[in-house]
């Protein structure tokens, strides 16, 4: 009697490679998708952080350029320390400042608020938030020469861990989520 042997399937070794090959493509992948979706997010912040910057700098310019009269209050200076707070008007709208304060869900966690100005001073009705929510201004100084205004502006979008001593991301783990955006530009006053 002769019997037939059937080799169909197989065996435990090349199941074993097999699944190891399969493990590691899937690793490489899973390794890919992670890295696409923390190069989204940097992303999406960094763009966020720069349009609110250059937002801000468009409405400070464009207050100085056309307001035909000089800031009214105490401007953001660079001075040694610079002044945590304060207020000032320019032309008809009232800015109302606060450095290294994260902005959140209360009124009290805000940064840079406009308004109307009234009698020289920023309204405290209808004020609106400049910086979106999770932003703080870091840097914000306004030097007046003449009829030109200097303003440097510094905002961040981080939480203060991820940030340094100058204001900068550090990198490293959560980097995803640091982004900042500074800004200088000297303006000339057009109106008289």
């Amino acid at each position: 009697m002769n019997v037939i042997k059937d080799n169909k399937g197989f065996t435990i070794l090349e199941l074993l490679i097999s699944t190891t090959v399969f493990s590691v493509i899937l690793l490489l992948c899973t390794f890919g998708l992670v890295q696409v979706g923390r190069n989204y997010y940097r992303g999406a912040t960094i763009t966020r952080t720069q349009n609110v910057a250059r937002s801000v700098m468009n409405t400070l310019t464009q207050s100085i350029q056309f307001s035909g009269s000089d800031a009214v209050g105490t401007l953001p200076s660079a001075g040694t320390p610079p002044a945590p707070s304060g207020t000032f008007c320019i032309g008809s709208l009232g800015y109302t400042y606060k450095l290294d304060t994260k902005v959140g869900d209360t009124s009290a966690d805000y940064a840079l608020k406009t308004s109307k100005c009234v009698n020289g001073s920023p309204s405290t009705t209808k004020q609106t938030e400049q910086l979106g929510k999770g932003m703080s201004l870091r840097t914000f100084t306004i030097v007046k020469s003449g009829d030109y205004y200097t303003i440097t502006l510094l905002i961040a979008n981080a939480n203060p861990d991820l940030l340094n001593a100058d204001g900068l991301c550090k990198g490293g783990a959560g980097s995803q989520f640091c982004a900042t955006s500074s800004l200088k530009t000297t303006v000339h006053r057009r109106l008289k």
